[in-house]
């Protein structure tokens, strides 16, 4: 037994001698000492606020993606309610007969337009009118037609006059009249019956124009 031991003794004996049979005190010498390091103090401190800017940047950017994001639901809300009180203002319209679809409402501006030339052709006054073109018509002259434009701004005047002075007279008065500008002989030609037959636009200024 003795023998045996011996020789079991003389066979690790080599054994200890490598590196990853020794012991834990042989293979790892760590120093864990404190060494205070001045130079890394800087380092530390510029870490140390890079780390407090970034959660700040961080929190910022947070509260800025909340108030976008409640005011993204106070813009849809106020849509949400337009759009309901389009939705209310058609279907009342639609109950009381009134056509607010599409195609109505790109003939609103030429209705109103026509609207606005029917109310402007009540207001005007032909009696005043035919008064003040009376004071410019010269003794030899005759008109034979009146017409205005839709605007009742544009007057065009044919009619027949004895000579062509009459007419010249005629423009003349147009020109030096108050109510009247601009009169223009469109042609004039001589008639069957001798006559001097005209055609003559001019502008007519209304009152309050």
């Amino acid at each position: 037994m003795a023998i045996m031991s011996s020789v079991v003794v003389r066979f690790l004996e080599p054994l200890k001698s490598m590196p990853f049979l020794r012991g834990a005190e042989d293979q790892f010498r760590i120093n864990l000492s404190r060494r205070y390091r001045p130079a890394i103090v800087p380092l530390r401190v510029l870490l140390i606020s890079m780390c407090i800017l970034l959660v700040i940047g961080i929190c910022w950017n947070v509260w800025q993606a909340t108030l976008a994001h409640q005011e993204s639901l106070t813009i849809q809300a106020e849509l949400d309610r337009v759009r309901q009180q389009d939705l209310d203002l058609i279907a009342d319209a639609r109950h009381e007969g009134i056509d607010l679809s599409e195609a109505a409402l790109k003939r609103l501006p030429a209705e109103v337009e026509l609207a606005n030339q029917l109310l402007g052709k009540r207001m005007f006054s032909w009696t005043q009118f035919l008064t003040e073109l009376e004071q410019a018509i010269p003794p030899r002259l005759a008109l034979s037609s009146v017409r205005l434009d839709q605007a009742g701004t544009i007057v065009r005047l044919t009619g027949t006059a004895v000579a062509l002075e009459d007419i010249t007279v005629f423009t003349v008065g147009l020109q030096d009249h108050a109510t009247f500008k601009d009169p223009i002989l469109a042609q004039h030609r001589v008639g069957p019956t001798g006559l001097v037959e005209f055609d003559v636009t001019v502008q007519y200024r209304r009152e309050g124009t």
